[in-house]
């Protein structure tokens, strides 16, 4: 896993293999799948924030709060973990996604 530079945001989704990894999301669609997680990193405002789908399985929720947990690590412990499941977005949240890809329903909002 790469970490980018420190003015950047990275969108992460976790491998659907169960090993934990996190990988760059890059997706045509606007749509965060609502069955997956998603981390997001924001270098900016020192937060990584760990998106769960309302139909994220139990495996895949523990696995991402585990690779969040180690990219806190990795980045550094200034950095805050943020769990966000799907309905519940903040506004901080949203902005620090926008433009990036963004959950369906908020795509009319943004």
């Amino acid at each position: 896993m790469l970490v980018q530079e420190k003015n950047e945001k990275i969108l992460f989704q976790i491998t659907e293999d169960g090993s934990g990894e996190l990988k760059p999301y890059n997706s045509s669609s606007r749509l965060l799948k609502k069955d997956s997680v998603y981390v997001l990193l924001d270098n900016t405002l020192k937060k990584i924030f760990l998106w769960i789908g309302q139909s994220a399985d139990v495996r895949s929720r523990f696995i991402a709060s585990t690779a969040a947990q180690e990219l806190r690590n990795t980045t550094g412990l200034t950095y805050r973990v943020i769990t966000i499941d799907q309905g519940g977005e903040s506004r901080e949240f949203i902005k620090a996604l926008s433009p990036m890809t963004v959950p369906g329903a908020l795509e009319r909002i943004l």
